[in-house]
């Protein structure tokens, strides 16, 4: 047997990160396939861009629901990529705005491509698991606003 898993769901957490860990890396085999040098966990940040035009850091990690520091680390990767730069705010030379560069359009119309068939994929995996893809995500948001409500700590001080 496996021992995270032998813990129960007190290790869930652990469980839902090796998980993601494994489909993110074999997503990012299947974008290096693609010829895409968008890192998997970024990819969300691609597509967001190419849909809203530029944007603050600030609220590209608001609207992904991201912390500040791990946009900030993410943007860096992408710059280095050359797939984002970074331009003063029009309204306000204090401020800097983060657009795609030409590449990252050009990456994110075949990354849009490619998640219609990541979609369609995932889907089946998560109907393979032993229910629905739209039961488990709903699931996954489920969980989400259990916490918003009230987060561990505070279930823990009350046990």
């Amino acid at each position: 047997m496996d021992f995270v898993t032998d813990l129960g769901p007190a290790f869930v957490a652990h469980r839902l990160r090796r998980l993601s860990d494994r489909v993110v890396d074999e997503i990012a085999e299947a974008l290096s396939l693609q010829g895409l040098s968008i890192p998997p966990r970024s990819a969300s940040t691609i597509l967001l861009l190419a849909e809203r035009g530029a944007m603050g850091p600030v609220d590209i990690a608001r609207a992904l629901r991201f912390s500040h520091p791990l946009m900030v680390r993410s943007l860096r990767v992408l710059e280095e990529r050359g797939l984002v730069r970074t331009v003063e705010h029009p309204g306000d030379q204090r401020r800097r705005l983060v657009e795609l560069t030409s590449r990252g359009h050009n990456e994110a119309t075949i990354l849009a491509r490619f998640n219609e068939r990541l979609n369609r994929v995932m889907c089946e995996v998560l109907d393979d698991g032993g229910g629905s893809a739209d039961a488990f995500l709903e699931s996954l948001e489920a969980i989400g606003r259990s916490l918003d409500r009230q987060p561990l700590s505070s279930r823990l001080n009350m046990k």
